[in-house]
């Protein structure tokens, strides 16, 4: 089996392109066949796997990045059942390394994905997106799609002077909770109606809707605890009614998974969600900031991730 190592030379303050010298070196004590595929400002890592998974034959992918490169990478791949996907983790919040269970000796995960078996397959959400400016965008995630504060911490931590600093002393995550304390005495609260498995609600004043196929998101956050990625259901938590000061005190149950039965969080389940808003609002997809709307639309793909770890 061929793999096909894809790497942005740049990921993790360039600690992705070290990690990849020393798993260059396993894959050939191993005695695989494999080529390195390194993404440009002209040819991102997206482009790359497109066009390595256009050929309609089965193909291996190692993404070495990560939860961004592995949002890319499946929006890039055009041919997903004739895909098989390795990653080796590299980047800020590893959330679904953490999700998966995966091993942190990077050798060893590397040894698991030249088994080239297919050991389990992940759900895929696409989230169509309605911008203020009239704009249409369409884009796949792995982890989560959120509305609101968790959009809004991510555009603030996008453009952060902190981020590069904390990356560089190992502290990459310190600058979520930074900026999600930001967003907690900014925000403004709007009108969102959320239909979804059949049902509709209106939730008057909602700070957050985040609609999750991982239990983990932004660096270890557990806003949807029963997520089961491989189940194709979303779970979806939404924090409505909350003051800011009660919003803050709830993050760190939040990251214990504990904040369920709080005044002002609601939980719904299905595959497919429709949020619209009476104020535009920040979205992401897996951290990858798309604007602000007041419409959103998300749905489950009916194919899945195919993977080697």
């Amino acid at each position: 089996m061929l793999y096909h190592i894809v790497l942005n030379p740049a990921g993790a303050s360039g600690g992705a392109a070290k990690l990849c010298d020393e798993l260059l070196r396993e894959f050939e004590r191993c005695g695989a066949d494999f080529e390195l595929h390194c993404s440009t400002s002209e040819r991102g890592i997206e482009e790359i796997c497109r066009r390595l998974t256009s050929c309609g034959e089965e193909t291996a992918l190692v993404i070495i990045g990560g939860d961004g490169s592995l949002n890319e990478a499946v929006n890039g791949i055009s041919d997903l059942q004739h895909t098989a996907l390795g990653f080796v983790p590299c980047g800020t919040g590893n959330d679904m390394q953490r999700d998966m269970g995966l091993p942190k000796d990077s050798a060893a995960l590397v040894r698991r994905i030249l088994d080239g078996v297919v050991r389990r397959t992940a759900d895929i959400g696409e989230t169509t997106f309605y911008g203020e400016d009239g704009s249409v965008k369409v884009r796949r995630f792995n982890i989560s799609s959120d509305i609101g504060f968790g959009a809004a911490t991510c555009a603030l931590v996008d453009k952060s002077k902190l981020k590069p600093i904390l990356n560089r002393l190992g502290l990459g995550r310190g600058v979520y909770l930074v900026e999600a304390i930001r967003v907690c005495f900014t925000a403004k609260p709007a009108a969102v109606r959320l239909t979804c498995g059949g049902r509709t609600r209106l939730y008057k004043k909602c700070l957050c809707a985040i609609v999750m196929n991982h239990c983990h998101e932004g660096g270890g956050f557990r806003f949807c605890p029963n997520a089961d990625f491989d189940d194709g259901q979303f779970d979806i938590c939404v924090g409505n009614g909350l003051g800011k000061p009660e919003f803050l005190k709830m993050l760190p149950f939040a990251y214990a998974g504990k904040h369920l039965k709080l005044r002002g969080i609601y939980e719904q389940r299905g595959d497919k969600v429709v949020m619209t808003s009476d104020l535009p609002l920040w979205v992401h997809t897996d951290g990858e900031v798309l604007g602000r709307a007041k419409r959103v639309e998300i749905r489950m793909l009916p194919e899945k991730l195919r993977l080697l770890v």
